[in-house]
């Protein structure tokens, strides 16, 4: 049964709608699962490894550490001189110039038991006359020191300016009393002048009436400044320090400022300053989760990518639409794959497990055969068996398998059942046939021998085995081993229903080929996930060049097929073989093809024994 379709090795990813694709990719994904895990784990762990704060992370000999880290922290302290009763205004710029400048610096640096350089080129003062503020900064790369040294200088700092404002209330006062004694002195020597009645009387008593004026004025001031509240720093801490992390440029260019001297210091145009906002570290790069976050992303799409490319180049059959499209042929059934207990046991699953999805797979390839021989019409032999082939292109796809599993399903409908090995380098179906499922069971017994050729009973019943066709003469003549196969065939037609014939691999020899003339039907098996395009596509063009009666194809160990498709797919092709004259079916036949139109069901035989197939 071929399928009308474009040259098969080209045409596998070709005219295959998005979901088809998108369904190819999530099986590609799912089959090479860990080569997206493997990226993916590494991604995560390289990028929180190559995180600077990464736990547990140390830097060993010979490896590039990480940038430092950056800190600046701020004391705010704001003018309190603003208020009524709270003294003359405090000169902000003049403050500030004093955070790193004379003796806060000293005594910062005696404080906290570091140079006085290294501390005057760590702090600034920055005013902000527009909030009556000033902004004690302190730079470096821990955090601990760079916050004690901002506390510390607006401390200091605070200490000094009211250390000044206390000296020039003292100053003040001295001098005002200082007037004031003058003052005294001058009217009391005029008094002791205007009592000896000299002639200038009237000059002396003018000059003692301003000198006593003038104490007024200055005995008022004297009575303001004491009347004054005691003298402070003007400024009270806003925010104690609070440690924030920078950037190397913010850190370099607050050092710069710090050495040149500040906008307000210098006179300089420009009135910016250094932005005490928080900040980024380039330096530093992302924390760590977030490194980690992007290396599992990056690891990912390496991970997806390369699945994806090797996808993209890899060759082997895996999905129907790929088997038709390589081969031109109708798949008749898909065989889910076997369990790893059975594979190694040779189980014949049809016989073993009967209502298992296998087995109805299998059941679907005899429906399949059945429906197939029963439209033969005039090409079907006139007497005897069936012959059907069962081939594959390469070794180990499954052609033994589905012979002895086949088997099982047509005995089960009642057809006598003649399995012939016609592969006699490498025999295998009588380890599936012959195998002893119980120490008690009864010994295979031999229905009969001619020469070396052996026909003997199996665990199934209805289901006879031949062997001893080549297979324990390793000097044997592959056309001599051939021309007795064909014997065989041709002398058991008339004894059996149905014979099937178990060969060598189609590209590997030409034994196959030499039977295609005893042949009634041919299957072609191909194992998802290990045939490759060109393998059934070259097994396919032989066989159309052959004229070789195509039942179809059975693709084993599809794990893409629906349960529903176990049932029906294989029933829905057999009737397309009949009548599929608009679909693109064809069948090639002995004598030629027909063409037929499909349409509707075919119910497949049940358990119940089956009549035998009457041939025309």
């Amino acid at each position: 049964m071929r399928v009308d379709t474009a040259s098969g090795s080209t045409a596998q990813f070709d005219n295959l709608d998005a979901l088809t694709r998108l369904k190819g990719y999530v099986s590609a994904l799912r089959r090479r699962w860990f080569l997206v895990a493997i990226p993916l784990v590494l991604g995560v762990a390289l990028g929180w490894l190559s995180a600077p704060d990464a736990p547990g992370r140390s830097a060993a000999p010979g490896i590039i550490e990480a940038a430092p880290t950056y800190v600046r922290a701020t004391h705010v302290l704001i003018d309190e001189s603003q208020s009524a009763d709270a003294g003359p205004s405090v000169n902000l710029a003049q403050a500030a110039y004093l955070v790193n400048t004379g003796e806060v610096p000293e005594r910062v640096a005696a404080q906290l038991d570091l140079p006085v350089e290294e501390v005057s080129q760590s702090m600034i003062g920055l005013p902000r006359a527009q909030v009556s503020s000033v902004e004690v900064q302190a730079i470096g790369e821990d955090e601990d020191l760079v916050v004690q040294l901002a506390d510390g200088a607006a401390a200091q700092l605070i200490v000094t300016l009211a250390t000044q404002a206390q000296a020039d209330a003292d100053s003040e006062r001295d001098r005002i009393l200082g007037q004031l004694e003058k003052l005294d002195t001058d009217i009391s020597a005029l008094n002791q002048q205007i009592v000896a009645d000299p002639p200038n009387r009237s000059q002396l008593e003018a000059q003692q009436r301003s000198l006593t004026n003038q104490y007024s004025l200055v005995y008022e001031q004297f009575s303001q400044l004491a009347n004054r509240p005691p003298p402070t720093a003007g400024l009270a801490t806003l925010e104690t320090a609070k440690p924030t992390e920078i950037s190397e440029e913010e850190y370099e260019a607050t050092k710069k400022t710090i050495r040149e001297g500040a906008d307000y210091v210098t006179g300089a145009v420009t009135t910016s300053v250094p932005e005490t906002g928080e900040s980024s570290a380039p330096g530093r790069g992302p924390s760590t989760p977030t490194r980690a976050g992007l290396g599992g992303i990056v690891g990912l799409g390496m991970g997806v990518g390369l699945v994806l490319l090797l996808d993209r180049f890899d060759s082997r059959l895996r999905r129907r639409e790929d088997v038709e499209a390589a081969t031109g042929l109708a798949v008749v059934a898909e065989i889910p794959p076997l369990t790893r207990h059975q594979q190694n046991t040779l189980e014949v699953v049809a016989n073993t497990q009967h209502r298992s999805r296998a087995a109805e797979a299998y059941r679907v390839v005899r429906g399949a055969v059945l429906f197939a021989l029963a439209t033969d019409g005039e090409s079907a032999r006139s007497e005897g068996a069936t012959v059907l082939m069962v081939t594959s292109a390469n070794p180990a796809e499954g052609k033994t398998t589905t012979v002895a599993n086949l088997a099982a399903v047509l005995a089960e409908g009642g057809f006598n059942v003649l399995v012939i090995n016609c592969d006699f380098r490498r025999p295998r179906v009588h380890k599936y046939l012959l195998a002893v499922q119980n120490k008690d069971d009864p010994p295979f017994t031999e229905v009969a021998r001619f020469g070396s050729v052996v026909v003997t009973n199996t665990n199934l019943d209805r289901v006879r085995l031949i062997t001893g066709l080549g297979e324990d003469d390793p000097e044997a003549n592959p056309l001599d081993v051939v021309a007795l196969q064909r014997k065989i065939i041709q002398a058991t037609r008339a004894n059996f229903d149905m014979i099937l014939l178990d060969t060598a691999p189609f590209l590997t020899t030409n034994d196959a080929s030499e039977l295609l003339s005893e042949t009634d039907r041919v299957l072609l098996v191909v194992r998802g996930g290990k045939t490759k395009v060109e393998a059934a596509h070259r097994t396919s063009e032989i066989l159309e060049r052959f004229d070789a009666p195509v039942l179809g194809v059975v693709m084993n160990d599809s794990s893409e097929a629906e349960l529903a498709q176990y049932y029906y797919a294989g029933y829905a092709t057999s009737r397309s073989d009949k009548r599929g004259r608009s679909d693109g079916l064809r069948e090639p036949g002995r004598g030629g093809e027909a063409n037929g139109n499909s349409s509707g069901t075919h119910d497949p035989p049940g358990d119940r024994p089956m009549a035998r197939p009457t041939n025309a």
